[in-house]
Formats: C-alpha cells, structure tokens, sequence
C-alpha cells in the first residue's frame, strides 16, 4: 500500500536579499505494508501484466435489464435496455490475486446485504452496449484498486536520484541553520560581529 510520508521540499523565493525555504510537499513512497509479503507484490505484478478485458469470465456475472429512466425518448421508456451486472464477490476473487482481496471489500460496488459486486449502467439505447459497459467498470475498478494497493518497483536510477535529493535537502538545511545561528549570535552581540 502506498504510504505517504512527508518530506520537506525546497522552493526558493527571495525575501529581503535571502532566500527562504518552504517545505511542504508530500510523496508516495513506494514502501509496501509490512504485511504483504513481497512474492505476493510480485505475483500480482506478473498478473497484472497478463491482465486483460476477458481476465474476469463473463459466466460468473448474472445480468438481469430493467427499464431506463432520463433522456432517450419513447424507446427508453418502452425497452428494458438498463443493465444491472453482480458477480459473486468469492467468485471475483478466484480471479484476482491475495493481495487485493481486503481492498476489493472496499469498492464504491461492493453490496455487503449480498456480498457481491453490483454494477448498473444505462447510458447507451442498447442493452448489449450496457452490459458491456458494467464489465468495463469491472475491470476499471480492479485496475484502479491494483494500482492503489502494489506499488511499483523503484529503478536505481530513481533511488539515486531521491539520494541525491535528500543531501540537497540536508545541505540547504544545515545551511538555513547557520544562517538563523549567525542572526542569533548578532543579535546578542548587539549588532557587532566579531571575527
């Protein structure tokens, strides 16, 4: 999971002939949960790359139509054309790796009374269009809750350069440090600098 850990960034504006810092910005580290075991992060990338539109059978999802409300004229009113897609929560895990499950409990689609995934769509005329749309959704929401659990994986590249970054970051520090000292100590000295 990705967490987020504060780290003072350096932006420069000039005040008075200084320069000050500001630090505020935050970032997405990508240290994982001590509870996930880094073959299961692993295993789910390598899934995750074969991932595709038919990863999640179309069998295991009952789709019942219904009548549209809104826009559409006569046609919407008449046909039953809105789709209402569930599939089985134990049978949408058979189809995803571990690391995602306790996240998937979490999904704007999960009905807990029924402990499935239940997805509505009514946007298109056609009814075939419609139940496409709610597998579609499906499979957005699985991309995103992927994406928000399995961080990705650090180049060395990247590693050197937060590296780099955090001795920047320390040096402009320790600078800002003996500037706010040398002001103290000239403050105490009465303005007088002795050297």
């Amino acid at each position: 999971m990705f967490q987020s850990h504060s780290r003072r960034s350096l932006c420069l504006w000039p005040v008075r002939g200084s320069h000050h810092f500001v630090r505020s910005s935050r970032f997405f580290s990508s240290k994982y949960d001590g509870g996930k075991d880094a073959e299961e992060l692993d295993a789910a990338r390598k899934w995750y790359t074969t991932f595709k539109e038919d990863s999640i059978p179309t069998k295991i999802a009952v789709t019942e139509f219904s009548k549209a409300s809104g826009s559409g004229g006569q046609k919407t009113n008449k046909t039953s054309s809105k789709a209402t897609t569930v599939w089985p929560i134990d049978s949408v895990k058979a189809h995803v790796p571990h690391v995602l499950h306790a996240k998937l409990l979490d999904s704007r689609y999960y009905v807990s009374s029924s402990d499935s995934f239940t997805i509505q769509c009514d946007a298109h005329r056609n009814r075939s269009q419609n139940k496409d749309e709610t597998h579609q959704r499906l499979n957005d929401e699985i991309r995103q809750i992927y994406k928000s659990v399995v961080p990705g994986v650090t180049s060395p590249l990247q590693s050197r350069k937060v590296e780099q970054l955090k001795k920047a970051e320390n040096t402009a520090r320790l600078r800002i440090k003996k500037l706010h000292s040398d002001k103290k100590t000239a403050r105490k000295s009465g303005g007088r600098t002795e050297f």
